[in-house]
């Protein structure tokens, strides 16, 4: 089975870390994982993604690479198209975009997906099971942060994205071990 992540910022980051540790104490058998980005690390992600200094200006795929040795990573940015070889969609986005394109990929060949979001301390977790999916996603293509854009700039941090990275790989083991879809789950601390 062939799970599509896509994101490797503010969620997918952590969300990596999760997932090939639980490939490595053989909680996960039977499942690969493709982590899918084509965005390089700035100097503000080492504030709130899962990487290092050294890593500024790599490929994030690439520094994740070199960490997670369970996990595949593409330097790819994923159309709808892209999706179809796939048995699960992860969304760890920054974009309504991709949302809009695996939700229409659920439409046309029933891909699953699992839609994670932070926004500062607000975090959700959404999925093809999702009642009103559509209404979850505005018409806006326009990439978002996981944290505050007002709070980055004075470079105060808020841990939802590490929060729902945790939350995405329980549910992601629900998926694989018992074929059940997280509803709809939504917090703000």
């Amino acid at each position: 089975m062939k799970a599509c992540v896509v994101g490797c910022g503010g969620i997918g980051s952590y969300f990596a870390e999760h997932i090939d540790r639980l490939i490595e104490i053989k909680q996960i058998k039977n499942w690969s994982f493709h982590f899918h980005d084509d965005d390089i690390v700035e100097k503000k992600n080492i504030l709130y993604q899962n990487f290092d200094p050294a890593d500024i200006d790599s490929q994030k795929t690439e520094a994740l690479s070199m960490r997670f040795f369970n996990l595949n990573f593409v330097n790819k940015r994923l159309t709808q198209k892209d999706l179809k070889p796939y048995d699960l969609c992860i969304l760890c986005a920054d974009n309504n975009l991709i949302r809009r394109e695996a939700y229409t990929a659920w439409v046309e060949w029933k891909i699953p997906f699992i839609d994670s979001r932070a926004n500062g301390k607000t975090i959700g977790i959404f999925s093809s099971d999702t009642d009103n999916y559509k209404k979850t996603i505005d018409s806006s293509s326009k990439g978002t942060s996981c944290q505050n854009p007002f709070q980055i700039e004075k470079q105060e941090i808020e841990f939802g994205n590490v929060v729902i990275a945790a939350a995405l790989a329980q549910c992601t083991l629900e998926y694989i071990r018992k074929n059940r879809l997280p509803n709809d789950f939504r917090k703000s601390f």
